[in-house]
């Protein structure tokens, strides 16, 4: 009798110990869904594709013996989040492939708000800079569930070399990746296609955009500061 009450009571505390496993799991599955479904999911693509995306050709310069070709990207983008939590930006890069094959990677320049003509009318819209303060935006990055941010964001390359070393243009457009990253590290990416414009149209739009000074993109060894070159695929 007591042999058998031991082997009811054994069998009884395996069974709790593994309802007690089984209930960790149940509940572990649970929050991971409520994680998956509640995290943030940021989705960015450029606003009016076919009107607010450019590239533009700049003077070029001596640097180091060098002369160098210069490069501006204006682009007009959208970041919504369609996740129901908040989430905070931490880049918004523009990655370019050149001629050769390769990769490079071009973090934003600080540049002021660009203002532009509508249509053939005299009215003038200004426009936010992502993730700098202005006369229309706090520059905030901060993306609420369900909500988003929109601005212009600015991208400057210069090279010297050979012509492999220039973006891939083909029928005046060149065609680049976005990628947006959050502070969790969770990227989303679009592919923009730039559409070339004289330098004069975008000065009209960005006083002075010419002299966004290309010495911040170096340092004393002639490294990128703002652009990283990656591995080509």
């Amino acid at each position: 009798m007591t042999d058998l009450l031991s082997q009811i009571a054994s069998a009884w505390e395996r069974l709790l110990e593994l309802s007690a496993l089984i209930l960790g799991i149940i509940n572990g599955l649970i929050l991971l869904r409520e994680y998956l479904r509640d995290r943030p999911k940021l989705m960015v693509e450029p606003i009016h594709p076919d009107t607010y995306q450019w590239f533009f050709k700049l003077p070029s310069r001596e640097l180091h013996g060098h002369t160098t070709r210069k490069f501006g990207f204006l682009t007009y983008l959208s970041i919504t989040n369609r996740g129901l939590r908040d989430v905070s930006l931490n880049s918004w890069r523009l990655h370019i492939r050149t001629a050769g094959g390769k990769r490079y990677e071009l973090r934003p320049m600080s540049t002021v708000e660009p203002s532009i003509r509508l249509g053939q009318s005299d009215s003038v819209k200004t426009y936010a800079v992502l993730g700098v303060k202005g006369v229309v935006t706090e520059g905030e990055t901060w993306v609420r569930a369900g909500g988003g941010i929109a601005g212009f964001a600015y991208y400057l390359a210069e090279f010297f070399g050979g012509d492999q070393w220039n973006p891939v243009i083909k029928e005046g457009t060149v065609t680049e990746t976005i990628v947006v990253s959050d502070v969790f590290g969770k990227k989303t990416s679009a592919k923009i296609v730039f559409k070339e414009i004289p330098l004069k149209k975008a000065k009209e739009m960005v006083k002075d955009i010419d002299k966004i000074d290309a010495e911040t993109l170096f340092n004393d060894t002639i490294k990128w500061a703002s652009i990283r070159s990656m591995e080509s695929e």
